[in-house]
């Protein structure tokens, strides 16, 4: 079987073999995870059931209880996974460039990029999350807070950037994750890179306005 990323998940061998009990553990709870990421995204979290997920990761149900305590909790797991490896990416990029707008623009390019490589994990991350429950709200503001710092550097960036709202980068990321949003509900995920003008628009115009916004996008995307 695939991972949610296309690659082969290696499974344990069939019958008697001895592999150690974690080993064995560690693959359930791998599948189960990568279970969860399509079959959400196929059905909706609402209508997936624990049954869903153990027929599509190849698990009894007695093993799902034994790694999870229900539905929400695989999920969340699913989730955290997810955007960890997400994260980390962004930051990989955006801390490859030194001034603002090209960290900026470098990070942008890698979250789109990583969202359309695994649409079933973007969809997972950013729209179904939304549906889930207090717990799982709380571990998208987790997230939003983890990347917010790189929306603050255009505060010191900015001509008067610290003059600036207290809120100015949750503008930011709200429109940034706006239009990502409306891109995955509209079935177009595979096309997110080609959003990267207009997701560094929506970040720098809180910052500077809308006219010299437009100049650093049409310099940085040219």
């Amino acid at each position: 079987m695939e991972s949610a990323g296309g690659r082969e998940r290696w499974r344990p061998p069939r019958g008697r073999h001895r592999l150690p009990p974690e080993v064995i553990a560690r693959s359930q709870r791998e599948r189960l995870l990568e279970a969860a990421v399509r079959v959400v995204a196929e059905k909706g979290y609402a209508a997936a059931t624990i049954g869903d997920l153990t027929a599509e990761a190849g698990v009894s149900r007695t093993t799902f209880y034994e790694l999870f305590g229900d539905k929400e909790a695989c999920f969340l797991a699913a989730y955290d996974n997810a955007v960890e490896t997400l994260v980390r990416r962004v930051i990989a990029a955006y801390e490859s460039e030194q001034r603002w707008p090209q960290r900026a623009r470098a990070g942008l390019a890698a979250l789109l990029e990583a969202l359309a490589e695994e649409p079933a994990l973007a969809r997972l991350s950013l729209v179904d999350i939304g549906s889930v429950g207090p717990v799982a709200q709380r571990r998208y503001r987790a997230t939003v807070q983890r990347l917010t710092p790189l929306f603050d550097e255009g505060r010191d960036w900015a001509p008067g950037g610290r003059s600036l709202p207290p809120n100015t980068s949750r503008m930011a990321i709200g429109g940034v994750t706006g239009l990502i949003a409306d891109e995955l509900l509209a079935g177009r995920a595979e096309q997110l890179p080609d959003l990267l003008s207009d997701v560094l628009f929506a970040t720098l115009v809180p910052y500077i306005g809308p006219d010299a916004a437009a100049r650093e996008v049409r310099e940085l995307t040219r």
